[in-house]
This record gives structure tokens, sequence and C-alpha cells, in this order.
């Protein structure tokens, strides 16, 4: 399914913000390994994003779930997708029975090159009754992976230097922000395919954006490229640079437990919409799936899913999960800005990485002084 049909089936983006329930958090349903019995030593590897409040309910059900079986070994592995997923590859090509990461937290990105590179068990609804209260849309074909939650993209910008926020994803490139520019490293969603989109082209149709681009590179127009959360906020909260592309709800984060002088602006041809799923990893055990899908579950229930959902400021899937009283006057829960997100075509972005990453390490950082 390309991102652009991911609100065609099941409900429409209004629809989808029309929800409402109780708050909570509980270990959901019972647990497969309860059924089947038996004391074999379990581990496993879970892969959680980190910053931004991401790390609180992980760490909240996965040592409640181990207390629980005390068989079972969990190890947060934290990170980033784009920097730990090449190294889920490379494992797989090592040993396919032997993966760095079992299951955990992917976004559209990682989600659409792991369905490329056959990275992806089909997961099952038997064992995780909780997909089936998260709409049509966002279940991927032959159930490899779930989509819990949509975040947005917008342009970040430090509060206390910047009196004249840019207003389009094309600012990221103008002389005004010449060497005040930093974003993640082979930026082909957040950066490359959001230009084509504001020049009329799109992730099939980038000549022009790759022009600009490496014109702005020449130039001086990107102080860095990062491969972390912290390599991101550090220069603009520091002012080294200005402006970034990033999530909304990961800065709102920031400035509540940090203080920082963030915020985000959506640009004039909208923010980017990005889907974030839930995935367990092609060469995990049959017991490791079982405790997988037992964790995913509780992840999925209205309580848990909610929590998080506050808790990271993202927007949440579920038909049945409440949005906290927190969110619910949120611009990013607005249906207008949903209505006017950019979606662009994930699976051509994925198809076009390896060509991409080449030319952006050769014509992009090469060029830059």
């Amino acid at each position: 399914m390309s991102q652009s049909s991911i609100f065609s089936q099941g409900v429409s983006r209004r629809q989808f913000l029309k929800m409402a329930g109780t708050t909570g958090l509980v270990l959901a349903g019972g647990s497969l390994l309860a059924a089947c019995g038996g004391e074999e030593e379990i581990d496993l590897t879970h892969f959680v994003w980190v910053g931004g409040g991401q790390g609180i309910v992980p760490r909240e059900v996965v040592p409640a779930y181990m207390e629980e079986h005390p068989n079972v070994t969990i190890e947060l592995y934290e990170g980033t997708n784009s920097v730990t997923y090449p190294k889920m590859v490379a494992a797989k090509e090592a040993d396919p029975n032997n993966p760095l990461i079992n299951f955990g937290f992917f976004n559209i990105d990682a989600t659409v090159k792991g369905a490329k590179d056959d990275m992806w068990e089909s997961l099952d609804p038997a064992k995780i009754p909780h997909m089936n209260d998260i709409f049509p849309a966002f279940h991927r074909p032959e159930n490899k992976g779930i989509a819990w939650g949509l975040a947005h993209i917008g342009i970040m910008y430090n509060t206390d230097l910047v009196d004249d926020p840019p207003t389009s994803w094309l600012d990221l490139l103008d002389p005004k922000w010449q060497g005040k520019v930093t974003m993640m490293d082979y930026p082909f969603d957040e950066f490359l395919a959001t230009i084509a989109t504001a020049v009329g082209g799109s992730a099939s149709e980038d000549d022009e954006a790759w022009r600009q681009i490496i014109e702005a590179a020449k130039r001086g127009q990107f102080l860095s490229f990062g491969s972390s959360n912290e390599d991101i906020k550090s220069p603009v909260v520091r002012g080294e640079a200005l402006i970034a592309p990033w999530f909304p709800g990961m800065v709102d984060s920031w400035v509540e437990e940090e203080g920082v002088p963030l915020a985000t602006v959506e640009p004039k041809e909208g923010f980017l919409a990005f889907p974030l799923f839930f995935q367990i990893v092609k060469g995990s055990t049959d017991k490791q799936i079982d405790v997988a899908s037992d964790i995913i579950n509780t992840y999925l229930s209205p309580e848990t899913l909610s929590r998080y959902s506050c808790l990271t400021k993202t927007m949440h899937t579920s038909s049945v999960a409440p949005i906290c009283d927190e969110l619910k006057g949120s611009p990013l829960f607005d249906p207008a800005v949903v209505e006017r997100g950019i979606m662009i075509d994930w699976d051509t972005v994925a198809e076009r990485d390896v060509e991409w990453r080449e030319r952006w390490d050769r014509e992009v950082k090469a060029a830059m002084p």
C-alpha cells in the first residue's frame, strides 16, 4: 500500500479523528506464554525510539511482563530507524535466523523498506486481538505490520533567535538560512520528497528537487547531517543551526521536559504525514513471536495506546482508544491539518533508497564547502 492510499479504506481522515473512551495502563489480555506453559528461557531484543517521551511506556510494559514471566528477558534497544534498520539488514544477511531486533517500533520508511527486504513476519490477529481495534486503512498487506499512530513532520526553529519563522518547505533551501539548516542524514522523506512536492514534482519526478538541493549544498546551505534525535535538537538549541525538518510532537515534549527554545511551524504545503508501526522481525523463534505478540497487544490496548499517544503527542489509529484531554485541543489533531498533509509515495522512496544514497553522498555531501 502506498502512503497516498493510507486513508482510502475503512475510515476517512475526518472520521479517524472522532475518538473517545477511558484512560489507564494495563497488561492487555491473556498471555500466550501462560497458555503454552513451560519455563524455557526466552530472550528478545525490542527496538524503541529514543527521546520525546517514547521510552516511558515501554519501561512500564516490559518490566511488568518480565515480572509476570520470569523466564523471559527483553532487552530494550534504543535508537532511530535510520541508523538501526541498515544494521538489521546486515544481521539478516549474516544469519537470517539470528535477527538483531526481534520486534518493536518502526516508521513508514523502515516499514516499506522492510517489506521490500522480506524483513517482517505476518502478525497474527488471534495472538494480537487489539489489531481489530485499528482502523482498516492502517493494516499492512498480509498483516506485515500494524500502524498504531500518525505523526507529522514540519519545520523546527529556535524561538529565541528566529523572529520570522519559515513558511514553506522551500525555505530549507532559501539563502536567508545559509549555513543554519540541519537535518538527518539521507533525509529522503522529510526533505527530498517534500522539496519535490513543493516544486511540483514527486518521489518519481525529482530532477528539479535534486538540482536545487545540490546548488544549495554547494553554497553552504547545510550545517550538518545527523544520525540521532540529539544531533538535530542540540545544534538548533545552541543556535548553530536555526531550522530543521522535525516532528512537532517531539519538539513539544522537549519544550515541556527541558524548557528549550524550540517550536515547529506547518509549512504552507502542509505537514508531512508519517505513519508509525509495530513489526515482528523474521528469524524470530515461535516463542519469541509469542512474547512479541503479547507485548504488541498490550501496546495496542485502549488504555496503553492512549497513554503512549499522550506522552509522545502522536495521533493514534485506534477506533476505541481515547484521545487524552491534553491533546484534544492540539492543532495536530485538527482534521483540516490532516486533510492538507503531504502524502508521499513511500513505495517509490523505498525502491530508490540505494540510488538516492549514492547520489546524496556523491552530489550533496561531497559538494559541501
